[in-house]
This record gives structure tokens, sequence and C-alpha cells, in this order.
């Protein structure tokens, strides 16, 4: 059961990373008129619900696998959760919020400030995924 977990723990925190390494790029790419603007509106929400998900399924299998290792936790496995936990509220948070505005400027048909919101939400993820590496180098490393 635990091997089963571990395996579930590695795929989600794997799709967690890897379903926005190319969002950035497309926001740049796509804001050049509003018909790509739109359709990127669409690709990057249909990617959301599997990032949160993801990001869930990732701190769930964590907690279960400090289940099976009796609550016991190294300092640097402590670290590694703040990590994920500070990973998930940046995204809840900072990173929602300039979605959100981006979606409200292209629907506006504001392209430059929706290529400002864009840049924005970008930082967001690039620190959401900083605290990403930080929790993945503390969990190898503890």
């Amino acid at each position: 059961m635990r091997t089963l977990l571990l395996i579930v723990h590695i795929a989600a925190a794997a799709a967690w990373f890897g379903h926005k390494l190319m969002i950035p790029r497309d926001i740049r790419g796509s804001l050049a008129d509003h018909s790509q603007a739109s359709a990127m509106i669409e690709r990057v929400g249909a990617a959301a619900p599997l990032g949160i998900a993801s990001a869930l399924v990732t701190v769930a299998s964590g907690v279960g696998l400090l289940v099976f290792n009796s609550w016991t936790a190294s300092a640097l496995l402590g670290l590694g959760i703040m990590a994920a936990l500070g990973a998930i509220a940046v995204g809840a948070s900072s990173a929602r919020r300039a979605w959100q505005s981006l979606v409200g400027a292209v629907e506006g048909q504001d392209l430059p400030l929706a290529a400002a919101f864009g840049r924005r939400f970008s930082r967001a993820m690039g620190l959401e995924n900083l605290l990403w590496l930080a929790a993945l180098a503390a969990m190898v490393a503890g």
C-alpha cells in the first residue's frame, strides 16, 4: 500500500508541476489578437482543474505517507510540507486574482491590459513553481 501511495504522490506532484510549464509562453503568444486570446483563455482554463486536483492529491498522498511513517518527519520534510502549502496558497491567491483580471481584460478586449495581467500571472506561477521545487528538494533530502 505504501508503494502505491508513493507512486500516486509522485505522479500527482509531476502533474501539478508539469501541467503549467507552457502556460506563460501560451499567454505571451496568444495576446496578439482577441480570437487567439479567447482560445488561450479556454485552454488555460481547462488546465486549471488538473492543477487544483493534482495539488490536493499531492498533499493528501503526502499526509498518507506520513501516516505510514507514524507521523514522524524530519525538519527538512516539514519544510517541504510548508513549501508545498505555500505553493498552493500562491496559486489560490495571487495567481487566481491575476488570472481573473487577465480573463476580464480579454473579455473587455483590452489586450495591453491583458498582457500586463498575463505577466503578473506568470510571475505568480513562477513563484509557485519555485516553492514546488523547494518542496521537492526538501522531500528528497529529508
